[in-house]
């Protein structure tokens, strides 16, 4: 049982470092004209940027609620665990009928920060939750015998005590919000003619848009070696986050 676990688990172990070496490799040669990428890039960033901005507050006010709920939130997190396996393509749509179309927003940056907060959200409120679990429970039981109320644990005991796992939980929902491609094309993002937008109601152009784009142009070698190039950044800013996240998680456990 052991060696076929190992050998089922094998896939796994073995092709996500390859896919991202291959992806690497080949839009490595593309980054001394990463210039011509940075509209691309200040898109991406903005969008996740207002993404996590939007969905922090509502997702630590849901994790501090559920957590002092306790014994009331089991139903509520299993709300959470549905949402987050909603698909994002699903998500993108709702948000081009209602933010785009039925509020005549059209494509624009608010547009796509709202409908990649109400995607990340789930995945915030479960690991803001996480973090304000591991504070030790005999610091809150200090905490009430010396008279403080709920706020004042909040703000005195659970905030400082567990900023390390709301940190790690950020910098997750930023890498997640650069990872999805399905929102950000029903919401926000156009292929060309936009830099750097103008306000909240422009549109943006995006790393991931700009690699399905190029992607469809595949006899083009110029349009893919570009999309190569621009997965490269867009990996590796996935990367930056999520590696930074685990380093900030290590510390943590010492």
């Amino acid at each position: 049982m052991r060696g076929l676990v190992i050998v089922l688990a094998m896939p796994a172990l073995v092709l996500p470092p390859a896919l991202l070496g291959v992806i690497l490799v080949r839009g490595w040669p593309g980054m001394g004209q990463i210039d011509a990428l940075l509209g691309q890039l200040s898109g991406s960033l903005l969008l996740a940027g207002i993404g996590c901005s939007l969905a922090t507050p509502i997702a630590l006010g849901l994790a501090v609620w559920l957590r002092l709920q306790e014994r009331q939130a089991m139903p509520w997190l299993r709300l959470l665990q549905l949402l987050q396996g909603v698909p994002p393509l699903v998500f993108g749509l709702c948000g081009m009928m209602l933010l785009v179309q039925g509020l005549h927003w059209g494509m624009s940056l608010m547009a796509g920060g709202i409908v990649l907060a109400v995607v990340v959200l789930p995945q915030m409120s479960m690991n803001y939750l996480a973090a304000l679990e591991r504070v030790p429970r005999e610091w809150t039981e200090a905490a009430r015998s010396l008279g403080l109320d709920d706020p004042a644990v909040v703000l005195r005991v659970w905030l400082p005590g567990a900023w390390q796992g709301l940190l790690t939980g950020l910098l997750l929902g930023l890498a997640r919000s650069l990872a999805e491609t399905a929102p950000v094309l029903f919401t926000a993002a156009v292929f060309s003619g936009v830099v750097w937008p103008t306000s909240l109601w422009s549109p943006v152009t995006t790393l991931q848009t700009h690699i399905f784009y190029l992607a469809q142009e595949g006899i083009d070698e110029r349009a893919m070696d570009s999309a190569w190039t621009a997965a490269a950044v867009l990996v590796t800013l996935v990367l930056i986050f999520s590696l930074s996240a685990l380093w900030i998680r290590l510390r943590s456990l010492r």
